[in-house]
């Protein structure tokens, strides 16, 4: 999901403390340039920043951070997961920690996500995007814990009654292979945040490929429409969606 490494950004930008103005810029003032551009989503501008930031501080971890994800974001995954695994050697810094593990997510070396995205965890037991990845890669290692990390999110008062807590619980009996125990996790995500397009996405896909219930999922893919016809950033999930409902109608 986008706002996982969105997440990352705002981390960033808590733990990152300026310096005062210089002649020349510091590798903490280009990391404050490097964010606002990231911010605007001016990822090429950004990523020249973040690599002036490391150049005047190879050793630093939020900088390799910053670099890391402004490659991710230029579509160099192998560059972004080399800064990922310089930051990482700090294990006692949690972002560093969650962006490796996130990282190694993304390009599906699950195994080699758990020790770092464990660390995060240790280092605050209570972050939901850390909770929602480890799960998912236990759950494609196979792990048994899988399934309970995700509860321990509904333990949280601000996600007992959460949409993002049911989607992932469905997800999650998704990958388990038993898409019917998912359709009431997914309608209860619907249920709490009836305007999200991304959820009503997830049924729609689950009820199509999974269940093969074509009429609910016209349903829930129409749905999906209506939701972000106005929003550029799912042109891509709008355009896909509109074809496959082309080919069953």
């Amino acid at each position: 999901m986008k706002s996982l490494y969105i997440f990352c950004l705002a981390a960033v930008c808590a733990a990152l403390m300026l310096t005062a103005c210089g002649p020349e810029p510091t590798a903490d003032e280009w990391m404050r340039k490097s964010l606002a551009s990231a911010k605007e989503g001016k990822w090429s501008r950004a990523l020249d920043q973040a690599g002036n930031a490391v150049d005047k501080a190879p050793g630093n971890t939020l900088a390799n951070v910053l670099l890391a994800i402004a490659l991710e974001n230029n579509n160099r995954p192998a560059d972004a997961m080399e800064a990922a695994e310089r930051a990482g050697a700090d294990t006692g810094c949690f972002i560093a920690q969650y962006t490796l593990g996130r990282l190694y997510c993304r390009q599906q070396k699950y195994d080699s996500s758990i020790r770092p995205l464990t660390r995060a965890l240790e280092l605050r037991p209570d972050d939901a995007n850390t909770l929602i990845l480890l799960a998912r890669a236990k759950l494609h290692l196979n792990t048994e814990d899988a399934f309970e990390l995700n509860n321990r999110l509904r333990s949280l008062p601000q996600f007992a009654q959460s949409p993002i807590v049911f989607n992932e619980l469905g997800v999650l009996k998704v990958l388990q292979n038993k898409p019917k125990q998912a359709i009431s996790l997914f309608r209860t995500a619907i249920q709490l945040d009836a305007d999200n397009p991304h959820l009503n996405l997830n049924l729609a896909i689950l009820q199509d490929y999974h269940l093969g219930n074509l009429p609910e999922a016209r349903q829930y893919y129409n749905v999906f429409l209506r939701l972000s016809s106005s929003r550029r950033e799912l042109l891509d999930e709008y355009k896909e969606v509109q074809t496959r409902l082309e080919i069953i109608r």
